[in-house]
């Protein structure tokens, strides 16, 4: 059995092997690298284009979130020593989730993941075979209520009544943003006026359990890395074209990698 619903009926989706189907027929093929495509019927082609996964795919290979990737991974098991069911909500490469199952090292914890770029979620099944992969919004993800132990949300939307509504009772949605001082050296380069980043927590019904910072600097010390950065990020579309090619020309950067990672737990009401 798959963890998903169907997008139409919302009825539970069978795991035929190649295929899903509901009980109101509706089917659904598995892509060869094995995920399902679960946006609703008619949608675009949302998300990353296949550039902008291709550069976040390259960039993250690198290691230069690995440290961020670890601490994620503690705090998961520092609040859970028994299996957990976990969804990863815009996994986009899965570069995350694969440091996770690779250090949690946990036979019995059940993985799914979703994204809204299909591109990413391509790279996200190959690389993941112990997750159930499919492109669906985390604002309608397709799960049952009450589905997950562990929400992980790295830089994606702050769909929090989703959120809660998929905890379980005393589930934790691991929820990792940038800080003030997240590549800071960069936004400079960019742009004459560097705004403040937001870091204010969105408003829910979950309690606040933990929250930390982690913050270290790193170098880049190719153009391709460089661009790649570039490339993953919206600066490269919103940022004065003329400061983007300047960027585009080094071939180092020093840069500060700042993130906020705070827990928050799902209670009875």
């Amino acid at each position: 059995m798959i963890p998903y619903l169907c997008p139409i009926c919302k009825s539970p989706l069978l795991d035929q092997g190649k295929d899903a189907v509901c009980k109101n027929g509706h089917l659904f093929d598995r892509a060869k690298e094995g995920y399902f495509y679960l946006l609703p019927p008619k949608s675009n082609a949302p998300g990353d284009n296949a550039e902008m996964v291709r550069a976040r795919r390259d960039f993250l290979d690198c290691g230069f979130y690995v440290p961020l990737a670890s601490a994620i991974t503690d705090e998961i098991n520092a609040l859970f020593q028994r299996p957990v069911t976990l969804l990863d909500a815009g996994c986009g490469t899965g570069f995350y989730l694969s440091e996770i199952i690779e250090k949690r090292q946990n036979d019995k914890d059940v993985y799914a993941a979703i994204d809204i770029s299909k591109n990413a979620v391509k790279i996200c099944a190959k690389r993941n075979e112990r997750a159930e992969c499919a492109v669906a919004s985390v604002y309608d993800v397709p799960v049952q209520n009450d589905f997950a132990d562990v929400i992980v949300c790295v830089f994606s939307p702050f769909a929090m009544e989703e959120y809660t509504r998929i905890l379980k009772n005393g589930g934790v949605l691991i929820l990792v943003y940038p800080c003030e001082n997240h590549l800071v050296q960069l936004r400079k380069a960019l742009y004459e006026n560097v705004r403040d980043v937001a870091t204010a927590l969105p408003a829910s019904s979950l309690e606040l359990v933990d929250k930390k910072e982690i913050s270290y600097s790193f170098d880049l010390t190719t153009s391709k890395q460089i661009c790649d950065l570039l490339t993953m990020t919206p600066y490269v579309y919103r940022a004065p074209k003329a400061s983007v090619e300047n960027v585009k020309s080094k071939t180092c950067l020093d840069l500060t990698a700042d993130f906020c990672i705070c827990a928050l737990k799902k209670t009875s009401r």
